[in-house]
């Protein structure tokens, strides 16, 4: 498999995940009350997985082997990759202190959630749009077999050091369990 294929799976569970973020704003947006648990449940995988994980494969490993292959007419497109990605760190952050503040029984802290998910869902999904779209395709031009098989073998190392044996399996059983929830 190539890296880029991978990083295009993963891409779709931060989707499917993105589309329950979205369901649970609008059920706090009714005034319905949600399972804290679930948003810090989301909160974990976009933290672990798609921040320690993901975004890393990304910044040290794929910008870092398609950096020589760029031209001048392919303009910043890695930094503004970059830049996205610590948007999202943040947003991220603030939405973990809207869920304490919420689970400790703010009411407020529900429009917290909905603003922080929403800005997060509209970053998210308009980066994934690029990287599917644009750089991935240029890096599979770009990139020899070679460096993409390369590439995918160090995914697969940095996964497992930086999530741990088993944690993806189990995201995905937390994806599918909130998608019936949820979806």
């Amino acid at each position: 498999m190539k890296a880029t294929e991978q990083l295009k799976k993963e891409h779709n569970a931060v989707k499917v995940t993105l589309r329950i973020l979205d369901r649970i704003s609008k059920k706090l947006e009714a005034g319905e009350r949600v399972d804290p648990l679930h948003l810090e449940e989301l909160i974990d995988f976009f933290s672990a997985f798609v921040d320690k994980c993901h975004h890393v494969k990304e910044e040290e490993m794929l910008f870092v082997a398609m950096k020589d292959s760029f031209d001048p007419s392919d303009g910043d497109r890695i930094g503004a990759l970059i830049k996205d990605h610590v948007s999202g760190r943040n947003f991220i952050r603030d939405l973990s202190y809207a869920v304490a503040e919420y689970r400790a029984g703010d009411a407020r802290a529900a429009g917290a959630i909905v603003r922080f998910a929403k800005n997060y869902t509209t970053l998210l999904l308009q980066h994934i749009d690029i990287e599917d779209n644009v750089l991935y395709p240029l890096a599979n031009k770009r990139l020899s077999e070679k460096k993409q098989e390369e590439l995918y073998r160090d995914f697969e190392r940095l996964e497992e050091e930086e999530i741990g044996h088993g944690k993806h399996a189990a995201y995905h059983e937390m994806i599918d369990r909130l998608k019936t929830l949820y979806l």
